[in-house]
């Protein structure tokens, strides 16, 4: 932005701008970035209670096969 601004004449205007849409940019950037963590954090907790559920399924079908009932 500075450089254009001063190509212009008006270094301190190309610089706000520049810095304007640096921090639009990086803001629209920040956001994905969020999206895509809170997405992983969603496929690990749904494959975290998948493990789970199939854990303890395994384990409820060991102590039924002892004789124990399971509820």
């Amino acid at each position: 932005g500075a450089a254009i601004g001063a190509i212009a004449g008006d270094t301190g205007k190309g610089a706000a701008i520049g810095a304007a849409t640096g921090g639009l940019f990086g803001g629209m950037r920040q956001r994905e970035a969020n999206a895509q963590q809170q997405q992983q954090t969603q496929q690990q907790s749904a494959a975290a209670a998948g493990k789970a559920d199939t854990y303890n399924r395994a384990y409820a079908a060991c102590l039924e096969g002892r004789g124990y009932t399971v509820r």
